[in-house]
């Protein structure tokens, strides 16, 4: 057998062997290694030693020991009585608590924390403090701003108390006393023609109170006939559909200041809103669509001045 005849018998074996061998498989990519996981910051150690190094009726000084080792502090964590908490930088290892109510059991414990991570409690302290049985200062009653025929206006220094945030103030007059909140300064309705005796008595939340010094003052007669002028610039907007935002300017009037002239804001005719000096109010939508809000001012004399109105449309009942 010639040559080119072996050759053309063995090509078809060649190309068959070259079809069913398979190819050599690519080699696996490496998977890629994870990050490691970042250890957790470890809770430091407790604050000791925590201690009460000082009281009056209505602070407490508190101490205690830095955790002897760990991380650097971050802050230093108080609580008081499981509901109220201060924080306290780590640097310091005293705080003092102020404005503590009378006759109350307190208790603290003091955390430290890093990053985060509190560490257990402290020890735990406590405290009652005691009664209040003290007066706060008697407020001092200046001569009135003003004397109408029908009003006086006060003023008087506050009163702070030690352990109320804020005291009330009585308004006495004849033996009448008046509760005015805690502003201290107030225009007091009076009878024309009359002599009266005022002070004030400032009360605080135990009940403990002190009174002002006397003075003695006579109203005029009401023998004024001209009333203030209408509101000016009365103006009115709605918020949130149903609420009735308004404002006005201060009206004028020939004998009285405008801190003493006593505005009533009305909505479709009725009456809602007043008080003396205002120059804005908020009144509800009482009807759906167009509400009518209105607002007149009077004088000390019971003058009563021509109103002002403004409708506010598209509102709706709340």
């Amino acid at each position: 057998m010639s040559l080119r005849r072996v050759a053309r018998t063995a090509m078809p074996v060649l190309l068959a062997l070259a079809v069913i061998v398979p190819e050599t498989a690519a080699a696996p990519r490496p998977k890629p290694t994870p990050p490691p996981t970042p250890s957790p910051t470890p809770s430091p150690a407790a604050p000791t030693n925590l201690r009460i190094t000082a009281t009056t009726s209505a602070s407490v000084t508190l101490a205690w020991d830095a955790p002897k080792s760990g991380s650097a502090i971050s802050y230093y964590y108080i609580s008081e009585s499981g509901f109220k908490y201060f924080f306290v930088d780590p640097s310091q290892t005293t705080f003092t608590r102020t404005r503590l109510s009378p006759n109350v059991n307190y208790s603290w414990v003091v955390r430290a924390v890093v990053n985060g991570s509190p560490s257990p409690d402290s020890n735990t302290v406590t405290y009652k403090t005691p009664p209040d049985t003290t007066a706060p200062p008697a407020p001092t009653l200046s001569a009135p701003l003003y004397v109408g025929p029908k009003v006086i206006e006060l003023d008087w220094t506050d009163s702070v108390d030690e352990t109320s945030s804020a005291v009330t103030y009585l308004v006495n007059r004849n033996g009448v006393s008046t509760n005015y909140g805690n502003q201290s300064r107030a225009v007091v309705p009076l009878a024309p023609s009359t002599s009266y005796t005022i002070s004030i008595t400032a009360r605080d939340n135990s009940g403990n109170t002190a009174t002002s010094n006397a003075i003695s003052v006579t109203t005029t007669a009401a023998d004024n006939t001209s009333p203030p002028s209408a509101p000016p610039n009365f103006m009115g907007f709605e918020v949130a559909s149903c609420e009735g935002w308004l404002s006005w300017g201060a009206s004028t009037d020939d004998v009285d200041p405008p801190s003493v002239i006593f505005y009533q804001a009305s909505v479709n005719g009725i009456p809602d809103h007043y008080g003396y000096g205002l120059t804005s109010a908020m009144i509800y939508a009482t009807q759906n669509g167009t509400n009518t809000y209105s607002v007149f001012a009077v004088d000390s004399s019971g003058n009563r001045s021509q109103p002002s109105t403004v409708d506010v449309h598209n509102m709706w009942l709340c």
